[in-house]
């Protein structure tokens, strides 16, 4: 059993938790982190990048020289590849698809490693759920005030949350450094990237069910 500090956003007590071993890795896959990440970096390309081939150039409708009796090499349209200003051979074109396969037992053993990873560091913590009730009341210098509280301002923070409340998503990210995002959102990327992830007490039991 692990055991993570309980934070209290309105209040300096804290708390403790325990985390089930079998939710963490005995060792780190770093491969796995690494594929996954590979992955994740290749998802995100729009893949929308285009250059123009020697057909789509405009002009060269005109053979530059003659064929013969120039003393140079013969060449049929200043729109071929070797020409300044010429089409391009071989470049990217629209619609090409970067998204690279990965077995999901993979991808959840990479998740799980990053976490393993930070729980060892003891860079993970949670967040009691009474903030929820004054979230209409609820602004970004109170949780700037907590980080502050905390040593965490101007560091990297992951906040995980267990609801899609887009309000108190934009109050966390108003903060600099700072990322939030719902549990079910959170890639391996965001976990190593975080000098520290606070997760909402109900968000770290789901994502403990997930990869437990």
């Amino acid at each position: 059993m692990v055991k993570i500090s309980l934070f209290d956003l309105f209040s300096p007590t804290v708390k403790e938790i325990e985390i089930h071993d079998h939710c963490l890795t005995k060792k780190i896959y770093q491969q796995a982190m690494f594929d996954q990440i590979i992955a994740e970096n290749a998802g995100k390309r729009q893949g929308t990048h285009s250059t123009l081939t020697k057909s789509e150039v405009s002009g060269g409708g005109k053979k530059p020289f003659a064929q013969k009796h120039t003393g140079r090499a013969r060449q049929g349209s200043i729109r071929n590849p070797h020409w300044v200003g010429g089409g391009v051979c071989f470049g990217p074109k629209p619609n090409r698809n970067y998204k690279l396969k990965l077995n999901a037992k993979i991808a959840k053993i990479a998740l799980k490693s990053a976490l393993t990873l930070k729980f060892k560091t003891k860079a993970i913590y949670a967040l009691d759920d009474n903030f929820i009730k004054k979230d209409k009341n609820l602004h970004t210098k109170d949780f700037a005030k907590f980080l502050l509280a905390k040593n965490m301002l101007n560091k990297r923070v992951l906040f995980v949350f267990d609801f899609t409340n887009n309000l108190i998503v934009k109050k966390v990210k108003n903060i600099k450094k700072v990322v939030g995002k719902n549990w079910n959102q959170i890639s391996t990327q965001d976990v190593l990237k975080a000098n520290f992830i606070i997760f909402q007490n109900q968000a770290l039991k789901k994502i403990m069910e997930k990869i437990g």
